[in-house]
């Protein structure tokens, strides 16, 4: 079965303690150096129109057509020429408009997943924190993590692996809406910034995500199935944080929990096989 453990702001004395043991927690992927400024998502040569294969035929074309239109004929032929002229700048813009564009959509997107990679994390979820903090509309920061990955990979294969991500993030795509940024930012780690960020909203969402998770463990025939760990932290656009202290938050407190889960899992069959042991030696 599906086991899916949701992390929100703990207040209790074990989860503080579980925090103490957390530093240095994901250095892949909460190091500062890999969360840079937006200044240095792109450089100048790829955000400009400007490609090495004849980069001055978009210049030359509408060269001519000012020409044209500045000269005084007015013929048919000469208007058909101007059309044709017209045509060409048209095609050579749209062109490269649209290899610009699929360069940009692949810079932001994982391949594996089609999801938004870190890269593209980073800018949009930047533009929805500032668009928050505008409106006063607080955000809820989900951190998503798949149990037990590494051995996944070791038993079974990175096939197999590459397979639960997938679902992964398939399951958060079921979860969130279209307006909501869905984003693998690690090699088996996940965040969502989504707007909403009332207890009734955060608690709705992770119902959502455990009844997805439980589906598509029922629909799916595969040798594993799918466990999730997440963390939850809010946005309060009137205390506003960065992007990356925020998912360094609902990282610690995904972990605290899963600390205290497994702690709990460890002294379960310790008290039962005491208790046997107890009735048999009377």
């Amino acid at each position: 079965m599906a086991s899916t453990t949701f992390s929100e702001s703990p207040n209790g004395n074990s989860l503080q303690n579980a925090e103490g043991a957390l530093a240095g927690r994901r250095p892949a992927a909460l190091a500062p150096a890999l969360w840079p400024s937006s200044s240095e998502l792109f450089g100048d040569d790829f955000l400009t129109d400007s490609f090495e294969q004849d980069p001055d035929e978009i210049s030359n074309l509408m060269a001519q057509v000012n020409a044209f239109s500045e000269s005084e004929q007015a013929g048919p032929a000469e208007l058909f020429k101007f059309r044709e002229l017209l045509l060409d700048a048209a095609h050579s813009v749209f062109a490269r408009w649209k290899v610009l564009h699929e360069l940009r959509t692949i810079a932001l997107t994982d391949e594996l997943t089609s999801l938004y990679n870190r890269r593209g994390f980073l800018l949009l979820g930047m533009h929805y924190l500032r668009v928050a903090i505008r409106n006063s509309q607080p955000l809820c920061l989900y951190f998503a993590d798949v149990d037990g990955l590494k051995a996944v990979n070791d038993s079974c294969g990175h096939v197999q692996g590459d397979a639960l991500l997938v679902a992964c993030g398939e399951v958060l795509k079921m979860t969130f809406r279209e307006s909501d940024i869905i984003a693998r930012i690690g090699g088996d780690e996940f965040a969502v910034l989504a707007q909403g960020g009332t207890s009734e909203s955060r608690d709705a969402v992770l119902n959502r995500l455990q009844s997805s998770v439980d589906i598509l463990n029922r629909s799916v025939l595969a040798p594993s199935q799918l466990s999730v760990s997440v963390g939850v932290a809010r946005f309060d656009p009137l205390n506003p944080v960065a992007l990356a202290e925020l998912l360094s938050i609902a990282d610690r407190e995904l972990m605290a929990r899963r600390r205290v889960r497994r702690g709990v899992e460890v002294q379960r069959p310790r008290a039962k096989a005491a208790h046997h042991g107890a009735y048999g030696k009377i």
